[in-house]
């Protein structure tokens, strides 16, 4: 399980990663968040603990799932996470039909 000091690390590595990547500058993630511009680049190089209610700021103002940002939670990678929070959702009959198919799909070919 990974400490808080790694999940934090990651996360501001995320935010960092992702704002580039769409190329959303300082200034348009902090209207988008409501933050500062000056505090989003703190979290993004390691220097301010964001609160959880920053976290779902950051993931608002960049249109992404907040488990995304946080790299898995428990050794979960993302993806993971975010599989499990859509999966938890989902109404029973889908979540037995995803099941299915899960279970379908990994099942080794024969030879």
């Amino acid at each position: 399980m990974r400490t808080g000091e790694e999940v934090v690390s990651s996360f501001a590595r995320e935010v960092k990663r992702r704002r580039d990547a769409i190329g959303m500058t300082l200034e348009i993630l902090a209207q988008r968040s409501g933050l500062t511009p000056n505090y989003i680049g703190n979290i993004e190089n390691g220097q301010r603990d964001p609160s959880l209610t920053t976290l779902f700021r950051l993931a608002e103002g960049l249109g992404v799932p907040a488990g995304e940002l946080i790299g898995g939670i428990g050794g979960l990678s993302a993806a993971a996470y975010e599989f499990g929070q859509l999966y938890e959702s989902a109404p029973k009959d889908l979540r037995d039909t995803v099941a299915q198919l899960i279970r379908f799909f990994s099942k080794k070919p024969r030879r």
